[in-house]
């Protein structure tokens, strides 16, 4: 059977969705196609790859421009271009996740009765299950876990400075200890893959969302004399018709109570749908990032960040075929600020990742071809390009580190690359 982006096929189907039945079964006789060989998905279209085309032509066109230094959120300069790698594990595997932290480590590596320090890490996860722990100036490992699921750990978030939230393959949130990989807690609600883990900046709440079609949301509670013991309330479930992909804690300014709303995007809708908390967990509204409903665009949004200046702005990437796009709005308003054509190549079952620059001037995307791409945010352009990577990236991560900008990279070329401004 040919494939869907098959010249033939794409043809076939133009005729047949636009009524052109007589031409249809001339070119169905012709090259003998049959009924049963024309999709009736629409992601892949004739019209949608002349949109592809526009949006690239058009991109190209500004690639040379330069936009006066004066204006706002532009591409600050410099910016992390200066690579370094990490150890390679052994053996080697996929990395998955990566993200930069201020933990608290012993000082001495394996001495547990030795004293607790603070100090910026690198935590990492890989297909083979572990999680390692680096530190950052010397990239020496400090700790290798593999106990914490009996699956490759997808996504975690640092609940604190000696905390991990950690979600895996098993459908399980382990709660444990960064110095000791001690379990503290464990949830066990979602029944297939647990690809997301999003805390609210105050540490008080914090959602999961599975392959189970089903997004999980908890408040959080530090119980009393007990500095490791931590209490989950369950606010509520959510359960979805596709699998959800991305969770967000924002907080709008149209919003006049104190509690966050929830931001999840899900596979084959355009939507961002937003949750209250309180008092039950319900929908509050939803915002369309395809505002001119063309039919034969599908996509979603595979990722969402908010800002890290004001926490105004929400950044997307989107699950576009063939090249992913970014989006910006502001949080609560279904208007669309930056829609940018990024050039970045993925597929069906590409994780399309972003994250903003530590000042807000830009944000990084990954790319299938192992590319990390700098976007400005006033102008949508592509203004670098980090070559290093073999394959797809997977995970990424932007911040400070002593007041220098850093971007941490890793992907299925089974390395990690720590990006800075200046070389080491």
């Amino acid at each position: 059977m040919p494939s869907k982006d098959n010249v033939h096929v794409l043809v076939a189907r133009y005729l047949r969705d636009n009524g052109y039945i007589k031409t249809l079964e001339a070119l169905k006789e012709e090259i003998g196609l049959e009924d049963d060989m024309i999709p009736t998905d629409h992601t892949i279209t004739l019209e949608s790859i002349l949109e592809e085309r526009k949006m690239f032509d058009l991109s190209n066109e500004f690639d040379g421009l330069v936009v006066a230094d004066t204006k706002e959120n532009t591409w600050t300069v410099p910016y992390p271009q200066f690579r370094s790698l990490l150890p390679k594990q052994v053996p080697e595997s996929n990395i998955l996740f990566v993200t930069v932290a201020q933990l608290l480590m012993h000082t001495v590596v394996d001495d547990l009765s030795s004293e607790l320090s603070l100090r910026p890490c690198i935590i990492s996860t890989a297909a083979d299950r572990s999680l390692r722990i680096f530190d950052f100036y010397s990239f020496n490992l400090l700790k290798l876990y593999t106990h914490l699921h009996s699956s490759p750990v997808l996504t975690l978030a640092v609940l604190n400075e000696s905390t991990l939230l950690t979600g895996g393959m098993d459908g399980r949130m382990v709660v444990s200890n960064v110095a000791t990989g001690d379990v503290i807690a464990e949830m066990r609600d979602h029944i297939k893959y647990l690809v997301r883990i999003t805390c609210s900046k105050d540490g008080k709440y914090v959602a999961t969302a599975g392959y189970d079609k089903k997004v999980h949301v908890y408040s959080i509670e530090l119980e009393r004399n007990q500095e490791e013991s931590f209490g989950f309330t369950k606010l509520g479930v959510l359960t979805f018709p596709t699998n959800p992909e991305a969770i967000a804690f924002v907080y709008p300014k149209n919003v006049t109570d104190d509690s966050p709303r929830l931001i999840v995007s899900r596979r084959d809708s355009t939507f961002l749908y937003y949750y209250k908390l309180y008092p039950t967990l319900i929908e509050a509204a939803r915002h369309n990032l395809n505002p001119d409903s063309n039919s034969w665009v599908a996509f979603c949004a595979m990722d969402i960040i908010l800002d890290p200046i004001e926490s105004k702005f929400v950044g997307v990437v989107t699950s576009s075929v063939p090249h992913m796009r970014f989006m910006m709005l502001e949080s609560g308003v279904d208007t669309i600020l930056q829609n940018a054509f990024t050039k970045a190549p993925q597929d069906h079952y590409s994780t399309g990742r972003v994250c903003w620059r530590p000042q807000g001037s830009g944000v990084w995307c990954n790319g299938d071809d192992g590319i990390i791409r700098g976007i400005e945010i006033s102008t949508g352009n592509v203004v670098t390009e980090l070559k290093y990577h073999d394959g797809k990236v997977k995970a990424m991560y932007s911040g400070i580190v002593d007041g220098r900008e850093i971007l941490v990279t890793g992907g299925f070329d089974k390395t990690i690359a720590v990006w800075e401004v200046e070389k080491r």
